[in-house]
């Protein structure tokens, strides 16, 4: 079975590789898609906790991603292809590479924001450290 991970977050380009690798899995019988949403962990909000208890985080967290995963169902419901959601707190890009290899992927499908020249320079895109990190091919959509 050729499994596909497919990584969210809800972003508009997020939903376009959540189509595209559809297709693929359409072209492949016996493909399964894995979506995932990874949120940050809730020490990444360490200036919110002075507000905002870290399990108030959490909890906020898991809405958003729940919304995420219940998104991709509904476009999913009926693409014609097998398919897994979960949702995981962690580092996106570690986590999503990982999660590729836990899983037995064959490969890691996911959008891009094409974010600006200087946010790159700094921090880095979370696809290009997925590329980075995976073991396994990774199509990014835009």
């Amino acid at each position: 079975m050729h499994k596909i991970l497919v990584a969210i977050d809800g972003s508009d380009t997020s939903m376009r590789a959540l189509d595209f690798a559809a297709q693929q899995a359409r072209l492949a019988p016996a493909a399964e898609l894995h979506v995932l949403t990874v949120q940050p962990l809730a020490s990444t909000y360490t200036a919110w906790e002075i507000y905002v208890s870290a399990d108030r985080l959490r909890e906020i967290a898991e809405g958003r991603a729940r919304a995420i995963l219940d998104a991709a169902a509904a476009r999913l419901k009926d693409a014609g292809c097998k398919f897994a959601l979960e949702q995981i707190e962690g580092d996106p890009a570690e986590t999503i590479a990982a999660r590729a290899g836990e899983l037995g992927c064959e490969s890691i499908t996911m959008g891009t924001r094409g974010a600006g020249q200087v946010s790159i320079l700094v921090m880095g895109s979370v696809a290009q450290r997925v590329v980075y990190h995976a073991a396994v091919p990774v199509t990014l959509v835009k």
